[in-house]
C-alpha cells in the first residue's frame, strides 16, 4: 500500500504499511523485492493451494494496458505510472501505481493470488461482479481510512485494485471502495477473454 503524497500522508508511511503488511501476509516468510521500487503488496494471503494454469502477470500488464490516452480520459494521468513489483510467501504482484488528477493515489496489478486466498485472509470481502467476473471488494487495513482494495478473478490469479484516497480528495466524492469500483470497471473490460 504504497502512497504517493496526499494530504498529510507522507510516502515513508505507506512504504512502511506495505512492508508491514507483505510481511504479515507472508506469515513468517520473507519477502524478497524484486524491483528497485517501493512495492505494493496486496491484501492476499499466501496459500497451500498452488494455482495453475496461464500466468496472469503474463495474460494481461497494467502499465501498458492502461494507456496514456484510457488514462488521459479518465484524469489518471497528474503523474507518470510508477511501476512495482513484490513477491511475498509465494504471491507475487505486478503492476503500477497511478494518481489522478484529483490527488487521490491506486494501484493496478496482476497477481498469482486468487480470490479464495483473498477470501481466507479477508473473510469480510464483499462478493461483487465486475465485467462479469467474480470480484471482492474490502478493506485491506480498517484500522488506516481512505483505503479499499479490490480483486478481479483471473485464470490463475487476479487483478488487484488499491485505492489510497485518505483526505476524500474523489471530485464526486466518491467513497474509496466506490471509486475503486469505478476504476475496476473501467480496467476489466481491458483483460482479455479467458485471461
Amino acid at each position: 500500500m504504497s502512497v504517493v503524497q496526499h494530504g498529510s500522508r507522507s510516502p515513508g508511511i505507506g512504504f512502511a504499511a506495505a512492508a508491514l503488511l507483505a510481511a504479515l501476509l507472508a506469515g513468517c516468510g520473507t519477502e524478497a523485492k524484486t524491483s528497485g521500487t517501493p512495492t505494493t503488496p496486496t491484501a492476499t494471503a499466501p496459500s497451500t493451494t498452488e494455482t495453475t494454469g496461464s500466468d496472469p502477470q503474463a495474460a494481461f500488464d497494467p502499465c501498458a494496458a492502461l494507456t496514456p490516452q484510457f488514462l488521459g480520459t479518465h484524469q489518471w494521468d497528474a503523474l507518470p505510472p510508477s511501476p512495482k513489483q513484490n513477491t511475498a510467501g509465494g504471491i507475487s504482484w505486478k503492476g503500477c501505481r497511478y494518481v489522478a488528477k484529483a490527488g487521490y493515489g491506486f494501484t493496478v496489478e496482476t497477481t498469482n493470488g486468487t480470490l479464495d486466498q483473498v477470501r481466507d485472509k479477508f473473510p469480510a470481502a464483499v462478493d461483487i461482479s465486475i465485467n462479469g467476473r467474480k470480484a471482492l471488494r474490502y478493506a485491506a487495513r480498517p484500522d488506516v481510512p481512505g483505503g479499499c482494495s479490490i480483486n478481479v478473478e483471473m485464470k490463475s490469479g487476479s487483478l488487484y485494485l488499491l485505492v489510497d484516497d485518505p483526505t476524500g480528495k474523489h471530485p464526486r466524492k466518491l467513497s474509496p471502495c466506490d471509486t475503486a469500483t469505478e476504476i475496476a470497471q473501467a480496467v476489466a473490460p481491458l483483460l482479455s477473454a479467458g485471461s
